[in-house]
């Protein structure tokens, strides 16, 4: 009974911390109030993830019976994310307030690093856009002793927990092998590799007459913000577009009440779902968007939101939340592509895209997908290396290799992605497209007009977040999921 008590103790903090991070998001637009509120929703439960606590935790879960073990080991899980969340945040905190208190001279103009990358995506000037970067960039470097002092507490933290590495530990909180994945994310980049060359070389001629040689990080920026690209999402169309979409496949956008459409202003962020209760209270917040990547962001909360909200019942709460980022992230995805698709298009915007329109989707999505990779692949070698005196350099030859782009070295220090958040980016756009490949197979190629497409969808949301990334999709796929499933995709011109 003690070991039920205490279990139940975990699970009510797992719970309300949920809860107050999908609240936080609902009552405070972007800014201090909201980041104090994330803060507390931490520190709240401090003393659930504490070493000792979590040491206890793992003895009551050697000592539920096998069969039963599945939802307390990825509380467990969680806790030790956030005993790592914990030991970052001070740091994490005081690294952020230093870039946001940086400021760049560029001419006779003031700029904060931290909107550096707007001003550059709005630059039209490639001159002035290299010079807010290199400004930029040099004051980034300022924070080389900083970052080492973060990198630094995480594998004390991770040594605290009783791990060798900091792989070791996110291998486990991920369940995941990090080996195998670094393969996966090598031969993904190799089969990419001619078609996202080809259609970069097309493209950095076409917009900018420049090489692929010649293209820096801030030439990216702008590279996808031309007017002919961005004008098929005109305000007011995206929201009432994808509620008739799913009305067609007779899902209730709504969910029995269950999902909340909340229209918010700009100062909220972007579009999010928000889990307030999974799957009994959902909201899914967003601005009314206008534009590609508004568009995309407002799709891709919409397909979180209809994951969650669907979700059953009777799945335990550990399984509801947690653990799941990259089965979340490919709902979102499935939606992003839906809409970006000539066919929707074509059907809710009685519009014909031009003949240029797949290619530059192709493309942006290309670089985007390969950017995650040589993410991943420089927290890696950041994670398993002794010394941090070669990051700037071995950082900038990994996105290079990824991206084809001569990336600043100093952006090092804002692209290590501490918590594997690429590898649930790429590992969810696995599921994404297993999932494109079987509505195409199953329902046709208009499948998103068809009411068992939304059969099949509210069946499979319903189950989903039950499994892992592997165990999902062998049952989609019937057989082992190998990388160069993805890498087709990716590269197949039908896709728009």
């Amino acid at each position: 009974m003690e070991a039920d008590s205490q279990l139940q103790q975990w699970l009510e903090m797992y719970i309300a911390y949920h809860r107050h991070v999908a609240l936080a998001g609902l009552d405070e637009p972007l800014g201090e109030g909201r980041e104090e509120r994330l803060v507390a929703a931490i520190e709240q439960c401090a003393d659930l993830y504490s070493e000792p606590a979590l040491t206890e935790l793992q003895r009551l879960i050697d000592e539920t019976p096998e069969a039963q073990r599945a939802p307390w080991q990825r509380l467990r899980h969680w806790g030790l994310m956030m005993s790592m969340r914990t030991a970052m945040l001070p740091h994490r905190r005081t690294l952020q307030a230093q870039q946001r208190s940086l400021i760049c001279r560029v001419d006779d103009e003031l700029i904060s690093v931290a909107s550096s990358f707007a001003h550059m995506a709005s630059e039209t000037r490639r001159d002035r856009r290299a010079a807010i970067e290199t400004a930029a960039t040099a004051q980034l470097a300022t924070l080389d002793e900083r970052f080492d002092t973060q990198v630094g507490a995480a594998r004390d933290a991770a040594s605290r927990l009783g791990y060798d590495s900091l792989d070791h530990l996110w291998g486990d909180i991920l369940g995941v092998d990090l080996d195998a994945l670094q393969e996966a994310a090598t031969t993904l980049l190799e089969e990419t590799e001619v078609a996202y060359a080809d259609l970069l070389t097309w493209a950095a001629h076409r917009r900018l007459r420049l090489t692929p040689a010649e293209l820096r990080r801030h030439d990216m920026l702008t590279l996808f913000t031309f007017p002919d690209y961005q004008r098929y999402y005109q305000p007011g169309f995206l929201e009432p577009a994808l509620q008739a979409c799913l009305q067609d496949m007779e899902i209730d956008p709504r969910a029995d009440g269950r999902l909340q459409w909340r229209e918010r202003d700009a100062t909220f962020g972007p579009p999010e779902a928000l889990a307030v209760a999974v799957p009994h209270e959902i909201v899914l917040s967003y601005c009314p968007s206008s534009g590609l990547q508004s568009a995309h962001a407002t799709a891709g909360a919409c397909g979180q939101a209809l994951l969650w909200a669907y979700a059953s019942e009777d799945l335990p709460h550990p399984m509801r939340l947690w653990g799941h980022s990259a089965i979340s992230t490919g709902n979102a995805q499935l939606f992003t592509d839906l809409v970006a698709h000539p066919s929707w298009l074509r059907y809710h915007a009685r519009l014909s895209v031009d003949t240029d329109y797949m290619s530059w989707q192709r493309l942006d999505r290309l670089y985007r997908f390969r950017r995650q990779l040589g993410r991943f692949l420089f927290t890696r070698h950041l994670n398993t290396s002794e010394s941090l005196s070669d990051a700037p350099e071995a950082y900038r030859d990994i996105m290079m290799e990824a991206c084809h782009i001569d990336y600043a070295p100093a952006y090092y220090l804002v692209d290590w992605d501490w918590q594997y958040t690429s590898l649930a980016f790429w590992q969810g756009w696995g599921i994404a497209y297993v999932l494109l490949d079987t509505l195409n197979e199953d329902f046709g190629q208009d499948w998103f007009r068809n009411p068992e497409t939304g059969q099949w969808l509210c069946q499979y949301w319903s189950e989903a977040l039950a499994h892992d990334v592997d165990t999902l999709l062998q049952g989609l796929l019937g057989t082992p999921w190998e990388a160069d499933l993805l890498a087709a995709a990716l590269c197949d011109e039908r896709i728009g």
